[in-house]
């Protein structure tokens, strides 16, 4: 079963990657599909688990480091840029400063350190998220059914954080499949810190028209699980054609 919906999502990601080929209407498409099926399935995976804790005004879980694909961060820089036009003298600051203030201190660390940092990510002002609407699948696919676990969590002791379980296996469903089809369109099919990806996308507009070139141009912002998770992309779409193969054999 989970193998057959791997293979419709990546299906879906590739026709929209034919449709769309290097233009300036692939970041919000690809995304757009991301985060709709993730919207959209995680109800009815959910429905039989306890309420979530996770609401507004609890960033506890908002100092994990956070890892996004290039569509994701591509259309993230999007999102930072309108704002800072529409609000450039607001109190916040200016979104972009704070990225980049953000990578400053957390560029290279791993999910260890950065919980021992417990810097809270750029984009929680007063509690809340301001970039709600654009989060990547990552944060959407972390939910957790104790608040006052992800507060001690976060404080350094060593709690178990019961998180629900849906959501993660839905979060890693799409964005494998969204990984696999980006590497069969060849494009750059990794995963990336959020900060650092960020910062280079906003440095430098650019650097989505090379990724569309097939270039690419996060590097910098790579990490180690991105082979993981590339690697996890590979499997499930030969699994996939494994199986379709055994089915037409029979």
């Amino acid at each position: 079963m989970a193998q057959s919906v791997f293979r419709e999502l990546q299906r879906s990601f590739c026709a929209l990657l034919a449709d769309w080929p290097s233009s300036s209407a692939t970041v919000e498409s690809l995304t757009d599909l991301a985060f709709d099926l993730f919207e959209a399935n995680i109800g009815p995976q959910s429905a039989h688990l306890p309420p979530l804790a996770c609401e507004k005004g609890c960033p506890s879980c908002c100092a994990l480091r956070v890892t996004a694909t290039a569509p994701e961060i591509f259309l993230l820089a999007r999102y930072i840029r309108q704002i800072d036009q529409r609000m450039p003298s607001t109190a916040l600051g200016l979104l972009s400063r704070r990225v980049k203030l953000a990578n400053r201190a957390t560029r290279g660390m791993g999910e260890t350190e950065r919980m021992k940092l417990r810097r809270p990510c750029p984009f929680v002002v007063r509690g809340a998220c301001i970039i709600h609407p654009a989060r990547p699948l990552a944060c959407r696919g972390h939910a957790s059914f104790d608040r006052r676990a992800c507060t001690q969590a976060m404080a350094g002791r060593d709690v178990e954080v019961p998180i629900s379980g849906p959501h993660v296996a839905l979060r890693g469903l799409i964005q494998d499949a969204l990984m696999s089809a980006l590497a069969e369109s060849g494009l750059a099919a990794d995963l990336y810190e959020l900060n650092q990806g960020l910062a280079l996308a906003l440095d430098d507009p650019q650097r989505e028209h090379a990724w569309l070139e097939g270039k690419d141009s996060l590097a910098p912002a790579r990490i180690e699980q991105a082979k993981t998770g590339r690697s996890n992309a590979m499997l499930w779409s030969r699994a996939a054609d494994r199986a379709a193969t055994a089915g037409d054999q029979s």
